[in-house]
């Protein structure tokens, strides 16, 4: 690949990152001839990012590898067990850096490079929502928030009581009209406390069952009386309703557009190496590998 040899244990090592990452199921799924094949590929896709980020003159990146190295020592526990590891991967220190390295160029490439290439429209999200719709079709949704006074797994009676007591109080403070966002914010265990116990939209399923119970049988701006659950004592108190229905493009436009993005940069990331391909030197001396 442009001057730079590869060898079958480059492959072995590609093969073996491919089934780390994607699980040796799926790849028992391929051939070994057509696993060697798409792991050359891949390697051959990695080295021309390489080569493409060398060319984009980074600075200090010895720096940013020793940083990196160092990282990695401490988090397998220490310098030994690091080496230990490595070893068991079949890598050598050098060629451990050397892929330390590596993986700061071709980042740099898609980050220079390739991601500002890909931009998504409104049209385009538009269509992507349309063709996935029934994704975002939902059955009746409660708007809640809550108060909960957690009890440990292993409370004991008398701090059950005191537990069931202090939301009894908070009870009977909301019932009387006190801001019910306010108290969550004081006294909730949940860390939705921060944003005054509010747990948003939820529809049938998406909360434990006493939960659940209890809040679909609320009117909107009644308190619950009090529900046990594993994590404690709540109350809770509805404040929206929606029917059965599609959620609206605006609500979801992050999601749709994070997996619009994603689709348009494997493509561009492909386009973009099959470019770097057709104008580099590429050799395949093993014949197996070789296009029929």
């Amino acid at each position: 690949v442009e001057g730079t040899k590869v060898y079958d244990r480059d492959l072995h090592m590609t093969i073996r990152e491919m089934r780390r990452q994607f699980g040796d199921k799926e790849s028992a799924k391929e051939s070994p001839e057509a696993l060697r094949r798409k792991a050359l590929d891949q390697f051959v896709a990695v080295e021309l990012l390489y080569q493409e980020g060398k060319t984009l003159n980074l600075p200090e990146v010895d720096k940013q590898v020793e940083a990196m190295w160092t990282a990695a020592e401490k988090q397998a526990g220490s310098k030994e067990k690091f080496e230990e590891q490595l070893t068991k991967e079949g890598l050598t220190m050098d060629q451990a850096r050397d892929n330390i390295k590596k993986n700061i160029y071709v980042r740099a490439v898609i980050n220079q490079k390739i991601q500002p290439l890909v931009k998504v429209s409104d049209a385009e999200l538009e269509t992507a929502y349309q063709a996935n719709l029934e994704r975002y079709r939902h059955g009746e949704l409660i708007g809640a928030r809550h108060i909960l006074i957690q009890v440990p797994k292993d409370a004991t009676e008398e701090q059950k009581k005191q537990a069931k007591e202090k939301i009894e109080s908070l009870q009977k403070e909301a019932r009387a009209g006190k801001d019910f966002s306010e108290l969550a914010k004081a006294n909730s265990d949940c860390p939705s406390k921060s944003r005054g116990g509010d747990l948003g939209y939820f529809g049938k399923g998406r909360m434990v069952p006493a939960f659940e119970t209890a809040a679909l049988a609320l009117k909107e701006g009644e308190i619950s009386p009090v529900v046990e659950t594993q994590f404690g004592y709540h109350i809770i108190q509805v404040y929206g309703k929606k029917p059965p229905g599609v959620t609206p493009l605006e609500e979801v436009r992050r999601q749709v557009e994070g997996q619009v993005k994603n689709e348009k940069f494997q493509k561009t990331v492909n386009e973009y190496v099959l470019n770097l391909r057709q104008k580099a030197k590429i050799e395949i001396l093993d014949p197996t590998l070789k296009e029929k």
